[in-house]
């Protein structure tokens, strides 16, 4: 069996990419209005005069059948007029067509001027924009450069400070630690003087040369007087033992005597001791 066929649904038509249209440019001076209003007068009087010439031949065709039908000489004048008039239209219609020739050729002189006289007119105000947008941005790639060259300048400034900074400090530390130094030696001066001057106020004070010369023999008396007292307690025993011993033997007698000499002699020792004695001991 053959197969049957799909019924033929509605065929897709292909759209057509959209023709940008040019602008034609505004007719703004009198030369091309008027140029214009020229061409749109001869064309519709070509337009008329094409209609008439249809016309015209049509009744000069009719004229001709009748004449030639008729066979007399007035059918044959009026396909003659007929025709003459056709010729007459024809003629007309071809200096129309001069002159819709000449108002178009003008007509396209005066929009191309026109044309070039709004493309300078553009030309001119593109260029006014474009150095407006030009200095608006100017002012804006400004205002960043500024911002730009601030920041670097801050940087490569924070840098040369903190050098110029440390430097002071370093000087000024120096100067600090002289200063410091200098004054600690001062003060260790100050103090040594203070505690020599302390340590003199605090020891006693020495009695004139005069007056210890005459405590001297006083305290050498004194001491000298000591022993001359024990002798002379010692002197009473002694002539008592002498006593009782007389009966013994006469040599006790006799050595007794020296004896008593010698102590006068240990009285005049004792004076010069009491001068060693004489100065008196530090605290």
């Amino acid at each position: 069996m053959p197969k049957a066929k799909k019924a033929a649904g509605p065929k897709k038509v292909a759209k057509k990419a959209a023709v940008p249209v040019k602008k034609k440019p505004a007719a703004s001076n009198s030369a091309v209005s008027k140029a214009q209003e020229s061409v749109d007068k001869l064309s519709t009087e070509s337009a008329a005069l094409a209609k008439q010439i249809v016309a015209a031949k049509k009744a000069a065709d009719a004229a001709k059948k009748a004449a030639v039908k008729a066979g007399t000489k007035g059918a044959a004048r009026a396909a003659e007029k007929a025709k003459k008039d056709v010729a007459k239209l024809a003629e007309k219609a071809k200096t129309n067509r001069e002159k819709l020739r000449g108002a178009k050729v003008s007509h396209a002189i005066e929009m191309a001027e026109a044309a070039v006289k709004e493309l300078e007119e553009t030309a001119v105000q593109a260029a006014k924009d474009y150095a407006e947008a030009l200095t608006s941005r100017a002012e804006a790639d400004l205002k960043k450069a500024i911002a730009a060259f601030e920041s670097k300048w801050r940087k490569g400034r924070e840098k040369v400070d903190t050098k110029k900074a440390k430097a002071k400090e370093k000087s000024t530390s120096s100067k600090v630690k002289a200063a410091s130094k200098k004054a600690a030696t001062k003060v260790k001066g100050i103090e040594k003087k203070e505690a020599k001057r302390q340590k003199a106020a605090a020891a006693p004070k020495k009695k004139p040369a005069a007056k210890k010369k005459a405590v001297a023999p006083k305290k050498a008396a004194a001491k000298a007087a000591k022993p001359a007292a024990k002798k002379a307690a010692a002197k009473p025993a002694a002539k008592k033992a002498v006593a009782k011993k007389a009966a013994v033997k006469k040599v006790v007698a006799k050595a007794a005597k020296p004896a008593a000499k010698k102590a006068p002699a240990k009285k005049a020792a004792a004076k010069p001791a009491a001068k060693k004695r004489g100065r008196p001991k530090k605290a």
